[in-house]
């Protein structure tokens, strides 16, 4: 717990800087546009992309560079920036631009016509009409505004190469472009409970497992996103000569909080039952019968209500796959026969993909 709040103080100043520069150098680039100097406009934007990486910084360059009639480094952009945002909803407006683009080079690169047998395309061959005419200058048809852009700090972006060497069907997308298509999340984690409370006698720690699953809601871009989960999750409490097993299953509302690119803590709070097998009449569960009194169980399977409020640490290796620490404490309220409310620590580390 002392190591995410210290993990979580140390990323926050520093996310937000980068959130306000990055919005600032983004209003500077809309004005450098506005005003004609569109290399002060890119390298703005470059600035502020190397602070945020949001495809809409991606878009605007790539607009600057067609009004400068640059077509292979706007090809490039255009392309940079439908690889980070797969869902873009101008994808169908952009890939037409890309296209004639694209037509505009091949034009300007095909050889002369006209020219009379053994010529040589010499100064007195006429040329075709040039193609390469760059559209009229208008506004940035911005896709993110200044208020929009995503205020986690993304990873620091590297120069484009001089040509568009790099296309959709061999690139790599970053690590938020790859994320912004894997909103469902399986993972396994393994650990240890110890009991608190709820027992007569003292019980030593016990193997614990736990396989969950959930849909994450919202931008991956966000700072706070929310998830819906499932847990099911195995312990067990070993007595004398017998072992009693817990099977339990939660539905897992939680809060995930964006530290980096690729860190990031949540708080869930699972609501469910527990299923404890292996009952016996002596079980250190159960409370002290009456005087000349038996328990008339044996291996019975009894049902609990159960509440599990847990905090985790996540942190992504590659795209899609991550490893976690998740210490939580679940507890049961007094039923029955039951000696009392059953709390146990659990603590688990495990892996987790998404796709």
């Amino acid at each position: 717990m002392t190591f995410l709040a210290s993990f979580l103080a140390l990323g926050a100043p520093a996310r937000a800087d980068d959130a306000a520069t990055a919005r600032e150098l983004f209003t500077q680039g809309n004005t450098f546009y506005d005003l004609g100097q569109f290399d002060k406009a890119i390298d703005a934007w470059q600035h502020g992309y190397q602070l945020k990486n949001d495809p809409g910084f991606l878009y605007n360059i790539g607009q600057a560079y067609r009004t400068m009639g640059d077509a292979e480094k706007a090809i490039f952009f255009y392309k940079r920036y439908l690889i980070n945002a797969p869902k873009a909803k101008n994808r169908a407006e952009v890939e037409q631009k890309i296209e004639a683009l694209q037509k505009q080079i091949d034009e300007r690169q095909a050889p002369p016509t006209g020219l009379a047998p053994g010529a040589t395309g010499s100064a007195t061959a006429e040329p075709p009409p040039s193609t390469t005419t760059p559209p009229p200058a208008a506004p940035a048809p911005s896709v993110a505004s200044p208020a929009a852009v995503p205020s986690v700090p993304g990873p620091a972006a590297t120069e484009p190469p001089a040509s568009p060497s790099v296309t959709p069907a061999t690139a790599e997308p970053s690590a938020p472009a790859a994320e912004a298509a894997r909103n469902i999340d399986v993972g396994v984690g393994l650990g240890f409970d110890t009991w608190s409370s709820g027992l007569r006698d003292k019980a030593d720690p016990s193997f614990a497992l736990a396989v969950d699953g959930g849909y994450t809601f919202g931008s991956p871009a966000a700072d706070v996103r929310f998830r819906l989960g499932a847990i099911f999750s195995y312990t067990f409490l070993k007595e004398t000569s017998w072992t009693e097993n817990f099977l339990s299953f939660l539905i897992d509302p939680t809060v995930v909080i964006r530290v980096t690119d690729r860190a990031r803590i949540s708080a869930d709070l699972g609501l469910g039952w527990v299923t404890i097998t292996g009952l016996k009449p002596t079980s250190t569960l159960l409370a002290t019968p009456p005087a000349g009194q038996m328990y008339k169980v044996n291996g019975a399977g009894v049902s609990r209500g159960v509440v599990r409020f847990g905090v985790a640490g996540e942190y992504d290796l590659m795209p899609g796959f991550s490893v976690f620490v998740w210490p939580a404490v679940a507890s049961s309220a007094k039923t029955g026969d039951f000696y009392g409310s059953l709390t146990r620590l659990e603590v688990l580390f495990g892996a987790a993909y998404r796709f």
